[in-house]
C-alpha cells in the first residue's frame, strides 16, 4: 500500500475506535454494518483515448452516527480494448469517510471523500507484455440509494473520480445493491 494511503487507511482505522467509543449510544445494534455489490462501469481516460472496462465491486461499510460512515471499496478486474491497445484495470481499492443526508422518502443522497490506488496493466493486442501503473489520488463521489422490497435493500447508482492528473482521469458509474445489516 503507498505511503497516504496507508496514513489515510490507519486514520480511518482510528476514527473507527474513537467514534466507536463516543457515539455507541446513538449507534442501532441492528444497523451497523453494510455489504454492497455492483457492477461499475469504468473510465480511464488517457490523453485523448478512453477505456471502458466493466469491473465488479463489493463495499463494505461501517455506521459510526446515521449520517458519516466509513467505507472500503474494491473492484476487480476488466478490460477494453481500442486501437489495438489492451488497457487492464486490475483492482481499485479505496476507503472513504461518507456523508450522508439521512433517509427522506426512502430515497438518500451522500457524499464520499477518501483515497484510491488503481493499478493498470496496458499491452498491445498482438500479446505483447506491456507495462503496470499505480496511480494514487485523492478521491470523491457522489450517490443516490433508493429503498426498495424491504427496510434492509436499496439500489444504488454512483459516480466516483478516482485519479485527475497528467492527462489521465480515472472514474466510475456504479449500480448496484445494498444490504443493510
Amino acid at each position: 500500500m503507498s505511503h497516504p494511503l496507508r496514513r489515510f487507511v490507519n486514520f480511518l482505522i482510528y476514527a473507527v475506535l474513537l467514534s466507536g467509543n463516543l457515539y455507541s449510544p446513538w449507534v442501532h445494534a441492528s444497523n451497523w454494518f453494510y455489504i454492497e455489490t455492483d457492477v461499475t462501469r469504468s473510465s480511464v481516460k488517457v490523453a485523448s483515448t478512453e477505456f471502458n472496462p466493466l469491473l465488479p465491486r463489493l463495499k463494505l461499510g461501517f455506521i459510526i452516527t446515521p449520517q458519516i460512515m466509513l467505507e472500503a471499496h474494491y473492484a476487480g478486474n476488466g478490460d477494453d480494448t481500442v486501437a489495438n491497445t489492451i488497457l487492464a484495470v486490475e483492482n481499485i481499492s479505496a476507503a472513504y469517510l461518507r456523508l450522508d443526508s439521512g433517509i427522506r422518502s426512502d430515497i438518500r443522497m451522500y457524499v464520499l471523500l477518501g483515497s484510491a490506488e488503481t493499478r493498470i496493466k496496458t499491452s498491445n493486442a498482438s500479446g505483447a507484455v506491456g507495462n503496470t501503473d499505480t496511480y494514487s489520488d485523492f478521491s470523491w463521489g457522489l450517490g443516490l440509494e433508493e429503498r426498495v422490497w424491504s427496510k434492509h435493500t436499496l439500489l444504488t447508482l454512483e459516480y466516483s473520480e478516482y485519479y485527475n492528473h497528467d492527462d489521465v482521469i480515472i472514474s466510475a458509474v456504479s449500480l448496484g445493491f445494498k444490504f443493510e445489516y
